[in-house]
């Protein structure tokens, strides 16, 4: 997380910094198998390395965040590609308040889908930017 904060401080102007930090989170019943959200943790982390070198600029990680998985879909690795892109369509849903410029974090971007329905829902909640930071993109491949 300390590289990518690294990036992310060298890529921002100081006046363009998003005001909050959503994660695309798990289904509720696969952070309880496996006992945590780990795009959560990410996020925190990723959160505090911010903090340390941005202080009162970084933005805000929610406690309770408003980005919500409804639908527990197959896990995206055991997807084919027409699956992935059909997947997230309704499986997530926001519950409180947005900033106006949010920064959607996820730990890997395959296709896109995901991000792409999230900043739907974003947008349509009143996000006027909506930027996206991920920290692995797989190669463009037929799944």
């Amino acid at each position: 997380m300390y590289r990518l904060s690294k990036h992310l401080i060298e890529s921002y102007p100081p006046e363009s910094w998003p005001e909050q930090i959503l994660y695309v989170p798990s289904h509720p019943s696969r952070i309880k198998e496996r006992g945590f959200c780990q795009t959560r943790a990410m996020a925190t982390q990723l959160r505090k390395n911010l903090k340390e070198l941005l202080g009162e600029k970084c933005p805000t990680l929610p406690k309770h965040n408003p980005l919500k998985k409804i639908k527990n879909t197959k896990a995206q690795h055991s997807l084919s590609r027409k699956e992935r892109l059909k997947s997230p369509q309704s499986s997530y849903q926001l519950d409180g308040p947005i900033a106006k410029h949010v920064a959607l974090f996820d730990d890997v971007m395959t296709t896109g889908s995901t991000i792409e329905n999230c900043t739907k829902l974003l947008l349509k909640a009143g996000a006027e930017r909506v930027d996206i930071w991920v920290i692995a993109r797989t190669p463009d491949k037929e799944y």
